[in-house]
């Protein structure tokens, strides 16, 4: 699969047998994670503050970083909202493996709002052929209590009408109070889609996250993996979002 900063725009071929297929069976709704499914952090202030710190970084690292940083948050199991492991491998992919004062550099960035607002290069296009199948959307996202106002100013998506793809309801844990891998916020999605777990399937970057809280109420879980980072994982994986409309069909 892609090596280095490219991500894979298109299906590479099969995945190892351990990955399970999405069951062939029809949907009623769509949960779509936001980060690293529709946004990523921008580049921009995190190559500046790097630079500013006197820190020399390949910009065109930062998006695989992210990935990266998903990765070793689900090797170490961990919690929601505890990104040591995340800051680590993010900055060893920029190459200041071990480097304490980088990795506090962008705990300090991660902890300031409105950072994640670049939407990834599949997103537009993604979004347009889910829609296009005519399976509703649900966003289901950890975030700040910011998600739906982030999205919508991206131009990517709103609730209803409007110039981005209209979606059903966002749910961020920051407003709701219950984060992903916790069932409960998966709940409160379906409430949303009026549907029932076995007719939902969540989108996500996260296995710690996404798949462990999607199967624990019930949902089908597709894991986002542009860069073929996790070859053991026991879900299906795409490339990019404009695959799940496929999966959709």
């Amino acid at each position: 699969m892609a090596s280095d900063s490219t991500p894979l725009t298109t299906a590479a071929g099969p995945y190892p047998p351990t990955v399970q297929a999405v069951p062939s069976r029809p949907y009623d709704v769509v949960f779509l994670d936001a980060g690293g499914v529709l946004v990523s952090p921008h580049p921009d202030p995190i190559a500046a503050r790097f630079l500013d710190a006197g820190f020399a970084i390949d910009s065109a690292r930062l998006l695989e970083a992210h990935y990266q940083g998903m990765l070793a948050i689900d090797d170490a199991h961990a919690e929601p909202e505890v990104f040591d492991d995340y800051h680590r491998a993010y900055v060893r992919h920029l190459g200041l493996d071990g480097n304490q004062a980088a990795a506090a550099l962008l705990q300090d960035l991660w902890g300031r709002s409105g950072l994640w607002s670049q939407p990834l290069p599949w997103a537009a296009a993604g979004l347009a052929a889910i829609a296009a199948t005519g399976v509703p959307i649900v966003i289901v996202s950890n975030a700040d209590g910011t998600v739906a106002e982030l999205l919508t100013s991206t131009g990517l998506l709103q609730v209803g009408a409007g110039p981005g793809v209209a979606v059903a309801g966002i749910i961020d844990s920051g407003t709701v109070g219950v984060a992903k891998p916790d069932p409960r916020i998966f709940e409160l999605a379906l409430t949303v889609a009026e549907t029932t777990a076995d007719r939902a399937v969540h989108i996500g970057d996260a296995y710690q996250y996404d798949v462990l809280g999607a199967r624990a109420a019930g949902i089908d879980p597709v894991l986002v993996d542009p860069y073929g980072l996790h070859l053991n994982a026991d879900c299906h994986r795409v490339a990019s979002l404009v695959e799940v409309a496929e999966l959709l069909r």
